[in-house]
């Protein structure tokens, strides 16, 4: 690795912290939405976001927080047997070490970029605008966080590091199509759940799943094309 290509990947990676701290100050010291104990008004929402939304379902609120790790234990496990079916473990360690630093990186800018935007829009969840919301929402004040899902910002967090992943390190693996649909699939799922849970809207799951994806496609390409884009890097 050269000093020019350090210092570029040492500026992304500061970059994403410094957008992962101001998303934590900016909810720290977001004021709180003050709640009367009456439910909101469903009226008041667009009609798409209005016909789907939910009240709230504590089963389906922690299958989705199952498949945010189901998600992420696919990453952890593609870059384990990438590393362990290698010949050259030595190399392989190198790489292996070098796509987690990637996914990371990746996963900072998804991130933190999500949280920034739900502090600042501050919409208020479904479960909200029913008779039992939940509980432990109102009591951590998260119950005006909606926009956009975290849950589906993640999950496509994975799928496009796992796009960019493959189409760099294994383009003609088998296992390319199998891993890519399951993970496809798991992120599908886990927007569904967070709708029927009734912690998010449509155009949550929606906007989330794009800035998931877009930061994380575009962040590890941009990684891959500065230090690593060819199989062999070490």
């Amino acid at each position: 690795m050269t000093k020019k290509q350090f210092i570029s990947l040492a500026g992304i990676f500061i970059l994403g912290c410094v957008l992962m701290l101001t998303a934590s100050l900016s909810k720290k010291h977001r004021t709180a939405v003050e709640w009367n104990g009456t439910p909101y008004n469903l009226e008041s929402v667009n009609p798409v976001d209005a016909k789907l939304a939910r009240s709230y379902n504590k089963m389906f609120d922690k299958l989705g927080d199952a498949g945010v790790g189901l998600a992420g234990l696919i990453v952890a496990v593609s870059i384990a047997v990438a590393f362990f079916t290698s010949q050259d473990k030595r190399k392989a360690f190198k790489i292996a070490v070098l796509d987690c630093v990637y996914f990371f990186i990746s996963g900072c800018y998804g991130n933190g970029i999500y949280r920034i935007l739900k502090t600042v829009a501050g919409r208020i969840r479904p479960y909200m605008y029913f008779a039992n919301p939940s509980e432990k929402g109102i009591a951590e004040g998260d119950f005006f966080r909606s926009w956009p899902s975290g849950h589906s910002a993640n999950v496509f967090i994975v799928f496009g590091f796992l796009l960019t992943w493959f189409a760099v390190r294994y383009a003609d693996s088998k296992f390319k199509k199998p891993v890519l649909t399951v993970t496809c699939l798991i992120c599908v799922a886990t927007m569904i759940l967070r709708l029927l849970s009734g912690n998010h809207f449509l155009t949550d799951v929606l906007s989330g799943a794009a800035v998931g994806f877009v930061f994380s496609y575009g962040i590890s390409n941009l990684c891959y094309k500065i230090y690593g884009k060819e199989k062999e890097i070490i």
